[in-house]
């Protein structure tokens, strides 16, 4: 059977850095803070979600959490 799911262009390799020095004095919290945030998948996740989306497919989150997808890309595949 053909896979009829879209198949996306964009290379997925790489990591995502975050500064942890400047995430503090932004948020104007410990740095051992930022660090236990951002080691909690249930916390970072939504962060991450918009950082995948803007950053890597170049394209949008969901409108409402209720939606069937959480990501389109740039192609608006979901």
């Amino acid at each position: 059977m053909a896979d009829k799911e879209p198949k996306s262009e964009i290379p997925l390799k790489g990591s995502f850095t975050w500064d942890v020095k400047e995430i503090a004095k932004a948020l104007k919290i410990k740095e051992a803070d930022v660090r236990l945030y951002f080691t909690d998948g249930r916390r970072v996740s939504f962060l991450l979600e918009r950082r995948l989306a803007y950053e890597v497919v170049k394209g949008s989150i969901a409108l409402s959490e209720g939606a069937g997808y959480d990501i389109k890309d740039r192609d608006g595949n979901k």
